[in-house]
C-alpha cells in the first residue's frame, strides 16, 4: 500500500445524483474500481419510480420522489421533474458534501435541461442551460450548425401571424424556402411527437387558420434518404466512443405499422467512420459537452449526409441495451465515469451482436400478440396484452413493447432486421 492509499481511504465519497430511470438498464455500479468510494442519489418522479426494479433500488444510498414538472403529464413527459423539488434535494445533499465532490446526472431528453438548471442553481459542474439549449431547440441547433458549414435541411420558424394574414401566401412563403413536401416540428420535443408532413395545399389548409400550433414549431426541407444514429461518447472535446445504428423505417412509417427498429453497424463498414465524424462536426458547432450524445443524419441517394437532429444523452428505449451487448463495452458507465470522475472497469459481460426494436400500436382492440419469425434469439418486453383497446401509434413512444434481437453472426442477424420490415407484432378484433 502506497502512503496516498490511507488518506484516499479515509476521502468523503463521492455523490452522484441520477435523475430518472432511463439508462439504468445499462448501468452497472458493480464495475466501480472502488464501490464503497461513491454513494448513489436517486430522483425520480412518481410515475417514474414504478420503473424502479429491487437491483435498482439497491444501487441507491437514497431514493427521493418527486413531482412531475407539469400536474398531468403526456406519457412522453412523465419522467421529468420538477425542477424546485429537485433543487431542494439537491440542495439538502450538499449540507454535507462539497460541491466538488457532487455531480448530477441524467441521461433522458426531457431531464437534460432541469439537471443543468439544479447544477447552475447551486453551483455544480456539468453543463448549465446555456450548453444544452442547442440540444433541445431545434431551431438553434439547426442555425448554428448550417452556419459551421454542415449540410442541414433549409429551415424556418413557423410564423402564426404570417399565418393569419392569409394561408395560401404562408404556404407560398414557406415552399419558396424549402419546397413540397416539407416538415413541421414542434422546437422542442422529441420522440417524433407533433410531426406533421405536409405534401400538398390541402394539407397545409387543414392547420389551424389562426396559426396556433399550441408550441413553438419550426419549418424544414423533406429530405428522401435512409436515416441513421450516430452514438458519441466525448471527453474534453474528442470522440472517444463513436458508433452507427441503420433505421430500418423512418419514424413516419412508424404510424403506418411499420416495427421501429434499428441495428447497430460493425466498426469495418465504411458508412461508420464518414458518420462518426460528421457528427463531430455538427457536435463540435453546438459545443459538445462530456458525455453522450446521440445524432440522427440522412444518407440520401445521392450519397450525402444531411444532418437531422441531435440530443445531449444517449438513444432510447432499449437500443442502450443493444449498443452496450454489441460493442461489449460498458456505455453508461464509460459517460458516467467522464462525467463523475469516478473510474469504472471494463464490462464484464458477453460481447454479442445485436439491435433493439419497439412495436407501433393501430387503433382497436389487441386480439393476439406475434411472435416475429426469425432465426435470431430474441427477448420480447410486450406492454399491451390481448383484450386491451389502445391508441394508434403517432409517435416513437406509445407503443406495443420493446424487443431485443442477437446473434453471433452479424450477417444472419442484418438478414433478420430486413425481414422484420414486414413484421406485424399484432392483430386486432
Amino acid at each position: 500500500m502506497t502512503a496516498a492509499d490511507p488518506a484516499r481511504a479515509h476521502a468523503a465519497p463521492h455523490t452522484a445524483v441520477f435523475i430518472g430511470t432511463r439508462g439504468l438498464e445499462a448501468f452497472d455500479p458493480a464495475l466501480f474500481e472502488d464501490r464503497a468510494a461513491v454513494r448513489l442519489v436517486g430522483v425520480f418522479t412518481t410515475l417514474d419510480a414504478v420503473h424502479l426494479t429491487d437491483l435498482w433500488r439497491g444501487w441507491f444510498d437514497e431514493v427521493h420522489v418527486v413531482p412531475t414538472l407539469e400536474p398531468d403529464p403526456s406519457p412522453l413527459n412523465t419522467a421529468q421533474i420538477d425542477v424546485d423539488a429537485g433543487t431542494e434535494v439537491v440542495a439538502a445533499l450538499l449540507r454535507s458534501t462539497s460541491r466538488d465532490r457532487l455531480t448530477v446526472h441524467t441521461y433522458l431528453e426531457q431531464n437534460v435541461l432541469g439537471a443543468a438548471q439544479i447544477r447552475q442553481r447551486l453551483g455544480l459542474a456539468g453543463p448549465c442551460p446555456a450548453e444544452v439549449i442547442p440540444f433541445l431547440d431545434k431551431l438553434e441547433m439547426k442555425q448554428r450548425v448550417a452556419a459551421a458549414g454542415v449540410r442541414a435541411p433549409a429551415f424556418g420558424a413557423w410564423d402564426p401571424e404570417r399565418h393569419r394574414a392569409g394561408a395560401r401566401a404562408h404556404f407560398e412563403h414557406i415552399t419558396g424556402r424549402v419546397g413540397l413536401p416539407f416538415v413541421l416540428k414542434p422546437t422542442d420535443s422529441a420522440g417524433s411527437i407533433g410531426v406533421v408532413t405536409v405534401e400538398s395545399y390541402d394539407d397545409f389548409a387543414a392547420l389551424p387558420v389562426d396559426g396556433d400550433l399550441g408550441r413553438a414549431y419550426e419549418y424544414e426541407e423533406f429530405i428522401d434518404g435512409r436515416v441513421y444514429s450516430v452514438n458519441i461518447i466525448s471527453a474534453a472535446g474528442r470522440t472517444v466512443f463513436g458508433g452507427v445504428t441503420e433505421y430500418l423505417v423512418n419514424s413516419a412509417d412508424v404510424a403506418g405499422g411499420r416495427v421501429n427498429a434499428d441495428i447497430n453497424l460493425l466498426d469495418d463498414d465504411p458508412r461508420v467512420a464518414r458518420m462518426v465524424a460528421f457528427a463531430g462536426e455538427a457536435l463540435d458547432a453546438l459545443g459538445r459537452p462530456d458525455g453522450a450524445s446521440h445524432l440522427e443524419l440522412f444518407l440520401t441517394g445521392d450519397d450525402e449526409l444531411v444532418f437531422l437532429e441531435v440530443g445531449a444523452r444517449f438513444k432510447g428505449l432499449s437500443g442502450l441495451a443493444a449498443m452496450q451487448r454489441h460493442y461489449g463495452q460498458a456505455l453508461v458507465n464509460v459517460a458516467f465515469g467522464i462525467e463523475s470522475g469516478v473510474p469504472s472497469r471494463p464490462w464484464q459481460g458477453e460481447q454479442v451482436y445485436c439491435f433493439d426494436a419497439c412495436m407501433p400500436l393501430r387503433a382497436g382492440v389487441v386480439a393476439d400478440r406475434l411472435e416475429p419469425k426469425i432465426d435470431s434469439s430474441y427477448e420480447m418486453r410486450w406492454t399491451v396484452r390481448p383484450g386491451d383497446r389502445v391508441e394508434g401509434t403517432s409517435d416513437l413512444v406509445t407503443v406495443g413493447g420493446t424487443f431485443l434481437v442477437w446473434n453471433r453472426d452479424f450477417e444472419a442477424l442484418y438478414r433478420d432486421f430486413r425481414l422484420l420490415a414486414e413484421y406485424q407484432p399484432f392483430t386486432y378484433a
